[in-house]
This record gives C-alpha cells, sequence and structure tokens, in this order.
C-alpha cells in the first residue's frame, strides 16, 4: 500500500490492528498496563475518557480487570449540554459501560457539570477540580477520538473554542451535531503526561493521513503527538480498501 503520509513527520507511535475490536481490547490492556506500572509510584491514577463505539468496548473490558479501582479517578474530556442520564450524555454511555463491574463500584468518577447555569463558572470550576483531584500534576492520561471533520474532543472546526488558550476547560460557542458543548481544551491536552488516540472506520482515513502530518489545519492536528500512542484499525489506515 503506497504511505499517504510522511513517515519522516510522525513523532506519536502507531498500533495497528485488524478489527475495530483488538483495538478495544489491545487499548484496555494498554491501559490496564500503564494503570498498574504508575500506582506503584504514585497514590493515584487521573484519566479523562472520550466517547464513542469503540472506547466504550475499550472500557467495558477494563471494567473488569482487578485493578485497585478506588485509586483511579475517571474524568471526561468532553460532554453535550444534555439532561442527566440524556442518551446523548458521553456519561450515560460511560455508565453503561462499565455496570455491573467492579470498575462501577470503586471508581471515583467527575462529570462534566453541564447542566450548570452559568457554563463558563461550570468550566472554571472543572478545570479547578482536575487541579485540586491531581494535586496540580496533571492528567496522567487523556484518551481522544477524531472525526471525520478532523475534530478531537470537542474541539470542532470553526468554533471559537479552538482560540482558547488561558482555560483549561471551556465550551462550544455554536451548536455542533445539535447541541452545545463542554471540552477540555489544547492547554490541557498537551499538558497529558500521555495521550491516547483510538480510531477506527473507513470513515476516518482521509483523517488519520491527516493527524499523521500534523495538519493543524484540523482541530485535531493541533494537539502535542510527543507522548501519544495511536491504535487505529487496518479499515482507518485504508488498509484493503483499494
Amino acid at each position: 500500500m503506497e504511505q499517504p503520509y510522511s513517515a519522516e513527520k510522525i513523532s506519536m507511535k502507531i498500533e495497528i490492528f485488524p478489527s475495530a475490536d483488538q483495538v478495544a481490547e489491545k487499548a484496555a490492556a494498554y491501559l490496564e498496563q500503564l494503570i498498574r506500572e504508575t500506582l506503584t509510584h504514585k497514590k493515584t491514577f487521573s484519566l479523562a475518557i472520550s466517547g464513542g463505539r469503540t472506547p466504550w468496548d475499550m472500557l467495558k473490558i477494563l471494567s473488569k480487570a482487578s485493578l485497585p479501582w478506588s485509586r483511579i479517578n475517571l474524568f471526561q474530556v468532553d460532554e453535550r449540554i444534555a439532561p442527566d442520564a440524556h442518551k446523548d450524555r458521553n456519561l450515560t454511555q460511560l455508565f453503561q459501560a462499565i455496570e455491573g463491574s467492579p470498575m462501577a463500584n470503586q471508581v471515583a468518577v467527575f462529570p462534566m457539570p453541564v447542566m450548570a447555569e452559568d457554563l463558563d463558572v461550570g468550566s472554571k470550576a472543572y478545570a479547578q477540580l482536575i487541579k485540586e483531584i491531581t494535586e496540580d500534576e496533571g492528567l496522567d492520561l487523556i484518551h481522544l477520538g477524531l472525526g471525520s471533520d478532523g475534530h478531537t474532543a470537542s474541539l470542532v472546526p470553526g468554533d471559537k473554542v479552538l482560540e482558547v488558550q488561558d482555560r483549561d476547560v471551556a465550551y462550544t460557542k455554536e451548536l455542533y451535531q445539535g447541541r452545545i458543548r463542554m471540552t477540555l481544551t489544547y492547554p490541557l491536552l498537551n499538558s497529558a503526561k500521555k495521550i491516547l488516540w483510538i480510531v477506527t472506520g473507513a470513515e476516518k482515513k482521509e483523517m488519520v493521513q491527516r493527524l499523521l502530518n500534523q495538519d493543524s489545519s484540523i482541530p485535531a492536528g493541533a494537539v502535542n503527538q510527543t507522548n501519544a500512542l495511536l491504535m487505529v484499525d487496518e479499515m482507518a489506515l485504508g488498509i484493503g480498501l483499494d
């Protein structure tokens, strides 16, 4: 297959798997190992999770692991402004993914305050909460996805949220797919100790290529790749599609 990106420009690690199911399985194993290793020298492990079918499958697998869940803090990368328990909420899908597992009963989940009367106040409060819980050490890992339009988190094309550099959490100014959204911003994403990208599906092929080329004209391309790992299926890389 002709390589659609420049190998010289790639700074993140890439792991390629035949299917989305295998991406979910291997991502869960990667997280389990990272959590175990980190907790040998830290009191807690703090991560932020994005939404998506493959990530929920990953979380479902991870939730069955025998980990010290009470030492793990789980934050949201982004969330839609919608009522509690609404099907559009990432939090709703998260709880469904871990339902009935040891993780569900012990892990500390910190939902984005998307039902706050003032989203600006809510965004600042969430940023402060992350600082307090992580004791100003930052998030150990942020999981990101990639949209077919190049968005990641809720850093969406054309929205003023892309310009935010003085806050760790903000919200979109325009509706995106019918919802205003709260999101972590570039300053916080780029301060994470590790970033795990999970991308699956043929519809992501073009954007995966642009991500690997660090194309800053798409929102995902502006995320620091130094400490990043991309777990991707063959379809998203275009393998076997021609």
